[in-house]
């Protein structure tokens, strides 16, 4: 997972901040309506980046080593504690995703359901809370409204019509969907502050593009209505934050939301469309090199353990090779290793088949690998031959100071 993670940040990290970069002349020149729709270059690149990845020809991208047993151990602790530092991160990450949502569960349990004759709707849910601060919508499957005690006390007929369509608004769009997802990347990438800020601001300008969807065909009167609601709840809900809901007021981007009301700007599926597509273009344009890579469906090692050079064949100047056929799991496990040759028969053997049994490929089954370890005692002029050239891959096995490890 880290490492799927790690290829993805750097492609992340420079879309977001271009993102964040332009968005003030975005918001001024085309709208917030636009502004949002532009946060769906995040998913577009991801996909673009991740579906080469996951498929076969991509192999090229991964690394291989080969390694002693000493090398290996050594390895194996940085990739651990680095493995370790991110599933502790991702672990805290969604420990406080998940007492947000528990706090908010307690709130549900304790609000009662209100009627209503200001807006009617089958679907709605009311409910009223002691413990809301200001008017949110929550549910992913049918839409409730939780209103703030007094909430018809400090709103008139109109303004409550006006709260309660936007609302229903951030569910009809499928806002609260659209956080479930910012949510998870947010936490995989705990790590990158960048990632924290983009999503401060992709929320507030799921705000005001919810605004523009509410107010585009109001008269000015009823914006003016609309704009005092925005007042009556910025003082009561800027400390209040629910990861999936939405809430009416905030006073950190009050200023900015009553500007967009007085500028609201039309908005075209067909301006969205062209940067979407340059960024799914340029995705996939990234991943050129490894989907143009060799298409052959040929086994790639991950980890590789050395053979250690049997003691009494190197003091005995002994040399020799083994050829071996094994196969390949799902998960990259080498199973059923077979030598159908080796010479000297029998003295390199059992040292070839403790280490293959410990090599590791890319997970993709495959059957019937051959390979030939050559044992030497000093370095050959080529020591790898890769597949390709009409042969099995063989390899180069020398002595090594077993004091060493």
């Amino acid at each position: 997972m880290i490492e799927l993670v790690l290829r993805l940040t750097p492609p992340l990290t420079l879309l977001l901040a271009l993102l964040l970069l332009l968005r003030p002349w975005v918001l001024e020149r085309f709208g917030a309506r636009l502004q949002y729709g532009l946060w769906l270059c995040v998913p577009v690149l991801l996909l673009a980046l991740i579906v080469p990845m996951a498929s076969p020809a991509s192999g090229n991208a991964m690394e291989t080593y080969r390694v002693t047993l000493g090398e290996l151990s050594h390895g194996a602790g940085k990739t651990d504690w680095l493995n370790a530092a991110y599933v502790t991160g991702l672990v805290l990450a969604v420990s406080v995703l998940g007492l947000s949502l528990l706090r908010l569960a307690r709130l549900m349990q304790g609000a009662k359901p209100v009627a209503s004759t200001t807006y009617t709707n089958n679907r709605l849910r009311l409910l009223a809370s002691t413990d809301a601060q200001g008017p949110f919508v929550f549910g992913l499957f049918r839409p409730t409204v939780v209103l703030p005690e007094g909430f018809e006390a400090r709103f008139n007929h109109k303004e409550q019509e006006l709260i309660l369509a936007h609302e229903l608004s951030h569910w009809r769009r499928g806002d609260l969907h659209c956080n479930l997802l910012a949510l998870a990347l947010l936490c995989l990438c705990w790590f990158n502050p960048l990632c924290l800020l983009a999503y401060r601001r992709f929320r507030q300008d799921q705000e005001m593009a919810c605004d523009a969807d509410v107010t585009i065909e109001l008269s000015q009167a009823d914006r003016i209505a609309y704009g005092r609601a925005l007042i009556g709840n910025a003082a009561t809900v800027a400390r209040s934050w629910q990861p999936l809901s939405h809430h009416y007021g905030d006073k950190h981007t009050m200023k900015q939301r009553l500007i967009q009301l007085k500028h609201s700007k039309g908005f075209s599926a067909n301006s969205l469309l062209t940067p979407l597509a340059l960024v799914a273009a340029l995705g996939i344009w990234a991943q050129a090199p490894a989907m143009a890579g060799d298409h052959k469906e040929e086994a790639r090692p991950v980890v590789r353990i050395e053979p250690k050079y049997p003691i009494n064949a190197a003091k005995q100047g002994i040399e020799g090779y083994v050829q071996a056929r094994f196969d390949i799991d799902a998960k990259g496990n080498v199973s059923n290793v077979v030598i159908f040759k080796s010479e000297p028969q029998g003295v390199f053997d059992k040292v070839s088949i403790d280490a293959l049994n410990q090599w590791q490929y890319e997970p993709r089954a495959t059957k019937a690998v051959e390979i030939q370890l050559d044992y030497r005692l000093t370095p050959p002029q080529a020591s790898s031959q890769k597949p390709g050239d009409g042969e099995r891959e063989r390899i180069a096995v020398l002595p090594h100071n077993e004091e060493k490890h």
